[in-house]
């Protein structure tokens, strides 16, 4: 999927620091400058704080620990690519083209997509407090709510063929996409981002198919 990142050449440059209350979103810009360098990996407090214009105590005062940092940064991803996911698909009238479209969001541009690297590394150390798991919930339940929209609209157009339950359908799609997901991510032969758009689209118009 396409995230927010650096123009090329910027990711080493600082942020000009804002006047609050706005610290925290500034943080976390910075720490995606950082991230797209580095990646989410090796990235350090340190280099975040370089590009924010702060001490690196300074940040750890707003969020604590290194994999805070990192769980929000993902979700400011995930709220900005939402945004435009609704923009997107709100202007594409034709069913089959909206759920193309979604997918393509959806799934990583190549190995280095940092949104799915944020992603990996939530996984591997997932967040235990209830507000940022639900949060978590929220945007991986837009992204099947939205499929499921697209897909009952196909099927009141005639475009689909109906499915007893186009919920089920959207979280059976979302959940093979991640699996693509992480075959794009590793890099393993012949599984690049268009491997697994081919793949995702097919799986999804599988049960669609008039």
């Amino acid at each position: 999927m396409v995230l927010m990142t650096a123009k090329p050449g910027a990711a080493a440059a600082s942020l000009t620091r804002p006047e609050r209350p706005d610290v925290r979103a500034h943080v976390l810009r910075a720490a995606l400058l950082a991230i797209d360098e580095v990646g989410p990996e090796r990235v350090r407090v340190r280099d975040i704080a370089e590009r924010a214009g702060m001490s690196s105590g300074h940040v750890m005062y707003y969020f604590g620990r290194r994999d805070r940092i990192l769980v929000s940064t993902l979700l400011l991803s995930e709220d900005e690519l939402a945004e435009r996911r609704t923009a997107e698909l709100a202007a594409v009238a034709d069913p089959r083209r909206a759920l193309v479209r979604l997918v393509e969001l959806y799934l990583p541009t190549g190995p280095g997509d940092v949104r799915w690297r944020l992603w990996a590394q939530v996984v591997a150390r997932p967040p235990r407090d209830e507000e940022t798991l639900t949060r978590i919930a929220s945007f991986t339940g837009a992204w099947a709510g939205e499929l499921a929209g697209i897909v009952a609209r196909g099927i009141g157009q005639g475009v689909f063929r109906p499915v007893d339950d186009t919920g089920e359908h959207a979280l059976r799609t979302c959940r093979v996409m991640d699996g693509l997901a992480y075959d794009v991510l590793l890099g393993l032969p012949g599984r690049d981002a268009a491997w697994a758009r081919e793949q995702a689209v097919r799986a999804a118009l599988r049960e669609l198919e008039p």
